[in-house]
């Protein structure tokens, strides 16, 4: 047991992100519901709730004024414009966690994961790659969460910059159809090999909230 005068170490900051249609939400869904030992942050984005979604649990659903205001308080460690709507990352539901020495995982657009990972070199990306990129446009157009012109926005975003983040990323783990188990099981093991490295590289005190879009 370390000495009580010890401070604790801090925790592991996981970068989880994918194309539209890669499956992100899935395997993080899947890591949540097996009780993994992880802090998982919640987001905050400018939509209503889809059906099933609750607000401060799925994310933080906010209006573009509340977004705002929030922004110019310091309330985000990072912000994007993806898809015409703001997302962003609360810096508390990352900072207080790490500071505690627990690991986060934090789920998030590739334009925030190449942010974060620039500014915070010492957090491990995972990308979540689609079998295709057919494979994703099939898989976006059949959940029909999206309207038309959405859909098209995210298939032009996911292939003109989202997926040459899999180069950037830590690890990458193609999410195949059908086997989101095994997927999950790659991403957990990712965790795991990770957390066995001597060498940790802590972020927590490094944090800064953004007070402008990134």
């Amino acid at each position: 047991m370390s000495p009580a005068t010890d401070s604790p170490r801090s925790g592991l900051l996981f970068l989880v992100t994918a194309p539209s249609g890669a499956g992100k939400d899935s395997v993080i869904g899947v890591l949540r519901d097996r009780g993994a030992d992880l802090s998982f942050a919640i987001t905050a984005l400018t939509r209503e709730p889809r059906e099933g979604e609750r607000n401060g649990i799925d994310h933080f659903f906010l209006s573009a004024a509340e977004f705002e205001e929030r922004l110019l308080n310091g309330w985000f460690l990072e912000t994007a414009s993806v898809y015409g709507r703001r997302y962003g990352t609360p810096i508390h539901q990352v900072r207080e966690p790490l500071l505690e020495g627990r690991d986060v995982m934090l789920r998030l657009d590739v334009q925030g994961a190449r942010e974060l990972k620039r500014r915070y070199p010492g957090a491990i990306a995972i990308f979540v790659e689609p079998p295709s990129p057919e494979e994703a446009e099939r898989r976006m157009r059949t959940r029909a969460t999206e309207s038309p012109q959405e859909i098209e926005r995210r298939i032009a975003a996911m292939r003109d910059y989202e997926l040459s983040f899999a180069e950037e990323a830590d690890f990458r783990v193609v999410n195949t159809t059908g086997d989101l188990d095994r997927v999950v099981d790659g991403v957990w093991e990712i965790v795991s090999s990770v957390r066995r490295t001597p060498e940790r590289t802590a972020v927590a005190t490094a944090l800064t909230p953004v007070r402008s879009e990134s």
